[in-house]
Order: C-alpha cells, then structure tokens, then sequence
C-alpha cells in the first residue's frame, strides 16, 4: 500500500519544521520536546509528512530513528525553506532573525580552547545561539556528511582542499610521570578503538620498529587513554597539548617518531555561511594565541 493517499500533495512548513526537530534530535520524543509537543502529535506529523511526499523519512529502532534515503534528500531543502520563511518574517517585521551554527570539537579540548572559542562567539555574535559536540573526532565527518553538525574541528587522515588548517602540533609518547613503564616488554600500550586511523598508525610504526608491545587498554574517547596513562597501566599517543600534569613526554629512542598532528575546520555543505565563516575566524584566532 503506498504511504501517498492522494488527500494531499503541498507541502506544509509546519511539517517540515516537526521533521527537521525529530531529524536533529535523533528520537521522536526529543523532537517533541524541543517543539513543546506531545509525542503522539509529533509522531502524527510525521505520518502525515510522510503520506504527502509518499516516502518514508524516518526508519524507527530502539535508540529513536534514523533518516531513510528519502530523509536525507529532504533535509537540506527543508533546511533552507524554513530558513527562508523565518528571515522573511524577520525583514518584514523589521528584526533580525535569530541564527544558529552546531560545532564539533574533540573532547580533548573542552576544557583548554572551548571556553576561550565561546566567549569570543558570545561576544561577537550576541543574538546568535552555538550548540556544542564535544565528543571524539572520529565521529564528526559522518555528522557533517548527515547534516548533525555545521563545522567540525578534527584530525582526519588526510587533508582535503577545503579543509582549513587552524593548528599543527607533534603527536608524542606519554607515560606517567609516577611510573617507569616504557622499558618494558612486551611494552604495554593504551590506543583508541578501531574506528581511529591513529591506531593502525601507531601499530604499524610499533611493528616497523621491531619493538615487542601488547595492547593493554582500548578505549573510544581521549579521557580513557589520558585515565590508563596516568595510572601507569600504559604508555599511549596524545598530542602535546592533550598532556595534562601527570603525564610526561617519552623520550626513550626506541619508540618510533610520530610526526604532527594536523587539526582541520570542515564545513558541512548547508552550512550558515555568514557563522560558519564568524567562527572559523575566531578558532583560528584562538589557536594562533596559544
């Protein structure tokens, strides 16, 4: 049975404004909430959005939903439409309209550059609100490819062409500063998951150097290596800046050289130019003061 009943074929904004919440919230109950709607009302939006274009949007599972094919077609135009409807109000009625812009930024610098990136956003752009992911890299090019994030800064394994280079810095060996592990052997290392490039980079440069290792701690995010580095259960590969007290740089010549590291600012390609561009500036800014 088609979804298209044939009652109606416009579509409403106010449909695309309950499919761009549910979209960005992940869930039909977090769509409902930011609308300040019932999930039942929002869940019937939804069906009716559906049975107009005759597509499912959504794919439901356990965890809330995930946009079809369909889904991500829409998403970028329903994007812009409503956008275009909200500044039209805004000129008419003689205001500016309120602009949002979501930013990835690896966890490992929460609590160092994010305050300072913040501030100076709060500062330049007052009537402007910034939603912040402060989570691994790894996963930011699959939120901007999805329409999650606006701009991410990240380490991919390569540079792109419209990749902006805002800092370089060297990846180094850290151990303990309480603890002596790195003449060990089999030398006890802690990497990330396998979803990181850094780790089969650091395996293939621990077997080319003939160095005898064993992988005593995994784990997805930079405060689970930063926890098993401290503790002195093994040493790991951080970028200088991720250090923190208790840990030191190695400088044992048996370990391999790692080179730097390079962060990137990507945009996503529905990006909001004017922000986008406001906060690439002030990154950049903030990083070349530190």
């Amino acid at each position: 049975m088609s979804l298209n009943d044939g009652k109606s074929t416009q579509l409403d904004s106010d449909l695309l404004r309950t499919f761009l919440a549910v979209a960005k919230a992940g869930s039909v109950s977090g769509g409902a909430a930011h609308l300040l709607r019932t999930q039942s009302a929002v869940s019937l939006q939804v069906q009716k959005l559906e049975g107009t274009v005759g597509q499912r949007m959504f794919e439901r599972h356990g965890r809330g939903v995930t946009m079809t094919a369909a889904g991500e077609q829409l998403l970028p135009v329903a994007r812009r439409v409503v956008e275009m409807l909200d500044q039209t109000v805004a000129d008419l009625r003689g205001t500016q309209a309120e602009e949002e812009i979501r930013l990835g930024i690896p966890e490992e610098y929460g609590d160092t550059i994010l305050p300072s990136i913040l501030a100076a956003f709060t500062e330049e752009e007052p009537t402007s609100r910034i939603f912040v992911r402060c989570s691994s890299s790894m996963e930011f090019p699959h939120a901007l490819a999805a329409g999650e994030l606006d701009i991410a800064l990240h380490s991919p394994e390569r540079v792109s062409k419209d990749d902006v280079v805002v800092h370089s810095e060297r990846a180094v060996w850290a151990g303990s500063v309480f603890h002596n592990i790195e003449t060990r052997r089999p030398l006890p290392v802690a990497l990330f998951d396998k979803t990181c490039w850094w780790r089969e980079r650091c395996l293939d440069l621990l077997r080319k150097s003939g160095l005898e290792h064993q992988i005593v701690c995994t784990s997805e995010s930079v405060s689970g290596i930063r926890a098993a580095i401290a503790a002195g259960i093994a040493i790991g590969v951080l970028p200088q800046s991720a250090l923190t007290d208790q840990m030191r740089t190695l400088a044992d010549e048996k370990l391999p050289q790692l080179g730097e590291t390079h962060l990137m600012l990507t945009n996503s390609s529905n990006a909001p130019k004017r922000l986008a561009g406001k906060l690439t500036m002030i990154i950049s800014r903030t990083f070349e003061g530190k």
